[in-house]
């Protein structure tokens, strides 16, 4: 990263693109602080803007990019200044293909004062090692941080918690353990039991698959989930019978597929996960933060129909990203929110990164670094903030939380979810409707960092 910026500095140097001006750097600090604001203006021909910084002594540089978002003002970075200098380079590519650089030095004048000078040709220093650590790992520039893991407050914000590339050959799923249960009994009205079988949950080239496959439940084979999970009175019902009984019949999941929970918890904290979302009639995939009442995060809500379309005519399907959640204030319920992202192919045709930013008052949600939805509502997101939560990967048919009935049409969906021999008719459903594209979800890794009040 460090060589590449410094060769892309150079040639900017040199090319000496001038047809956009880079306005001055701004500079906003206050009182009893040693944190400072540096952002640029809102300026509608840029594009992005990578910032870097050089501090004094033989501190790390840092780097900051920001890629305008559709809600947040992005040309805007936090340093720690305290008595010293910085050196700031702003990086900026505008929409019209343009690379732009500008560098300034800001000198603490005190008194909750800086000033802010150009530095004509300043270029980065190449000597420092491409695997120095980032300045704000450095306790002495610790921004702190209200996130806990594990049950313990964590120090500072951009600190690494947890991190997950399936890449233990022996062990890969060791950070995980399987819900098994059958899902389609109230609330879910899912048509899969999850289960902890290797054709339904593997790593394949240190990618974790969660793949739907038909279930084969009846007289010959009952439905019987070993080391069930549900432990409630009506575990028969999600856990099945040993020996089969026709009334049972109805009870039996039309397909089988796999959940996983992180052994880990958080509490306020950024989540990145990259991962191809399926693609198919009534496929739903699960990227969440889930506590132990049951109410949940959702970070993606892309519904594995390539078309499909609400009771308002809006596009719900898979070339359409939702956010929200899960709450269980007042009987469970969905929030799923108004805005969204749209794209012209179905999000399961390539690797996306999905990313929700958990804080005390806001839940941010982004897709490959662009910010598309806010969770503000006070009343919701402290609901949510009662406790740590679990990260759950899951893969799923149907589902009244995931396809509900007061809002896909009945000529979009031919079952509604409450009505009886729902495990036949979801069957019908899927067997009426073209092959699944693709019937698996796959993860490629998941990272998650302690976080701050300023980050978007």
């Amino acid at each position: 990263m460090e060589i590449s910026l410094w060769l892309a500095l150079i040639l900017s140097q040199l090319i000496g693109l001038d047809s956009f001006q880079v306005p001055q750097l701004l500079v906003n600090a206050t009182e009893n602080d040693p944190w400072i604001w540096a952002s640029l203006p809102e300026d509608y021909r840029i594009r992005s803007v990578l910032f870097y910084t050089e501090f004094e002594g033989e501190k790390c540089p840092f780097y900051d990019y920001r890629l305008e978002p559709s809600i947040v003002h992005p040309w805007a970075i936090r340093e720690y200044l305290g008595n010293g200098t910085l050196k700031i380079s702003a990086v900026v590519e505008t929409h019209q293909n343009e690379t732009v650089i500008e560098s300034f030095r800001i000198r603490s004048l005190g008194e909750n004062s800086a000033s802010v000078e150009p530095l004509l040709k300043f270029l980065p220093s190449s000597e420092k090692s491409i695997d120095c650590e980032k300045i704000r790992s450095s306790t002495k520039y610790c921004l702190p941080t209200i996130s806990h893991h594990r049950g313990k407050p964590i120090s500072c914000s951009g600190r690494l918690l947890f991190s997950e590339s399936f890449g233990d050959n022996e062990n890969p799923l060791k950070n995980w353990k399987h819900v098994v249960q059958s899902q389609l009994l109230e609330p879910h009205y899912e048509g899969v039991a999850f289960v902890n079988r290797k054709a339904n949950s593997y790593v394949e080239n240190n990618m974790l698959h969660l793949k739907v496959t038909k279930s084969n439940y009846g007289s010959k084979n009952p439905f019987y989930l070993e080391n069930c999970t549900y432990t409630k009175r009506d575990a028969n019902q999600r856990c099945g019978e040993k020996k089969y009984r026709l009334p049972f019949r109805k009870f039996m999941p039309p397909f089988d597929s796999a959940k996983l929970i992180s052994l880990d918890t958080f509490k306020y904290c950024r989540i990145d996960i990259e991962a191809k979302m399926p693609i198919g009639e009534f496929l739903f995939p699960g990227l969440t933060l889930s506590s132990v009442n049951h109410d949940a995060i959702r970070i993606a809500i892309v519904r594995g129909n390539k078309k499909l379309t609400d009771f308002a005519s809006n596009e719900i399907g898979g070339r359409t990203l939702y956010a929200g959640a899960i709450l269980n204030d007042y009987g469970t319920r969905t929030y799923e929110l108004e805005e969204f992202a749209s794209s012209d192919d179905h999000y399961g045709n390539d690797f996306h990164t999905y990313t929700a930013i958990w804080k005390a008052e806001s839940i941010n949600f982004k897709i490959d670094g662009r910010t598309f939805a806010q969770i503000t509502n006070s009343t919701i997101v402290q609901e949510l903030s009662k406790n740590e939560r679990h990260i759950e990967l899951f893969l799923t048919v149907g589902g009244e939380y995931n396809f509900p009935d007061n809002r896909i049409p009945p000529e979009q969906k031919s079952y509604r979810n409450f009505e009886t021999s729902l495990s036949s008719k979801i069957k019908k459903a899927v067997t009426n409707a073209p092959i699944w594209d693709q019937d698996v979800m796959i993860i490629k890794n998941i990272n998650v960092y302690s976080t701050d009040e300023y980050e978007e």
